[in-house]
């Protein structure tokens, strides 16, 4: 089967991330290309990655059965060429790197948060627990690596959090970044560490060197599926951020908690490694429909794995919380 014509344009940096049209948020939005030529349909046609809190999401087919015609760039020079997709094997991060970077808590600012709200030692030992890095790519970033089951490295998010309010620092920009990509491409040395740090725990991981960056194929996996092996039988609990997997694991330990990454985070690929378990799926509040039909597709690719779909938070937000888009983590 042919694949669309009109695709959203690929992440190919933030120069291809634009100003939505609705919320006039920037770098949000993703533009519909024609992939005969790589251009854009039109503007405004795309889809903002603020699901929840914008949902703005203007289709092509839309677009043509308005206009009645083409976009404007006109009729293709090229012959039309149905891209092939191949099902190509993750690229992985070599493992030492997070052993160079899950210590030095005292000035990573989310476990910061973690040990000013719950002790210093529960928060070292769940940070420990799940990996999670200090990065010097922001001073007080922490990295959310992401290890799967085979304990192989996949990527790793790094973000910047207020150590006061547990908060992601989102001003005068937002700050995610993404281990993979600033792993420079050349050599053949395994490290190098900052020329102005003699930590080598910190070091900013465009210090390290790693070949083939330019063909790196990320597949990421769920963040914490590296404790599936461990907690064979334990059923699973699937919210949405990073931090609010590891702040309800503290709170419900009798369920092995991980996290999708995002709204659409959730996918086939990545709950293949929950097969045989019972697995409850913890939605921010305005996304349980969503997930609900995530269950569904899920539950009919995946027969032996046991969906089920909380709706706590749907039915007992209230208008500000739903307007503000909580997740579980708010509430405990």
């Amino acid at each position: 089967m042919n694949p669309p014509r009109y695709t959203l344009q690929p992440y190919k940096g933030m120069w291809s991330r634009y100003t939505c049209p609705q919320c006039l948020r920037h770098k949000v939005f993703s533009r519909y290309i024609d992939t005969t030529t790589e251009e854009p349909i039109a503007d405004d046609v795309g889809r903002c990655s603020r699901e929840v809190n914008c949902g703005y999401h203007y289709k092509p087919s839309e677009y043509f059965q308005k206009n009645g015609k083409p976009p404007n760039h006109g009729p293709s020079t090229r012959d039309y060429r149905p891209l092939t997709y191949r099902d190509f094997e993750p690229s992985y991060i070599p493992k030492r790197m997070i052993g160079q970077t899950v210590k030095h808590y005292e000035i990573n600012n989310f476990v910061r948060y973690l040990a000013a709200r719950f002790g210093r030692e529960v928060a070292y030992t769940q940070a420990q627990l799940y990996l999670v890095g200090t990065s010097k790519h922001w001073p007080g970033a922490c990295i959310f690596w992401q290890v799967d089951s085979a304990d192989k490295v996949r990527t790793g998010k790094i973000m910047l959090y207020n150590p006061e309010t547990g908060k992601r620092v989102k001003q005068p920009f937002n700050h995610i970044a993404w281990a993979h990509k600033l792993l420079r491409k050349s050599g053949s040395r395994e490290s190098q560490q900052s020329p102005e740090d003699k930590n080598p725990a910190v070091q900013r991981l465009s210090d390290f060197r790693s070949s083939g960056l330019s063909d790196y194929n990320l597949k990421q996996c769920l963040f914490g599926e590296h404790l599936l092996q461990y907690q064979p039988a334990k059923a699973v609990a699937i919210c949405e951020s990073e931090k609010t997997a590891i702040i309800a694991s503290i709170y419900y330990p009798e369920l092995l908690w991980l996290a999708a990454g995002s709204l659409q985070g959730l996918n086939v690929d990545k709950c293949k490694c929950l097969e045989g378990r019972t697995v409850i799926l913890m939605p921010d509040v305005n996304a349980y429909e969503l997930w609900v039909t995530k269950a569904t597709q899920l539950s009919a690719a995946l027969p032996s794995v046991n969906f089920k779909v909380m709706r706590l938070l749907e039915d007992n937000a209230t208008h500000q919380q739903k307007t503000e888009g909580w997740d579980i983590a708010d509430y405990l």
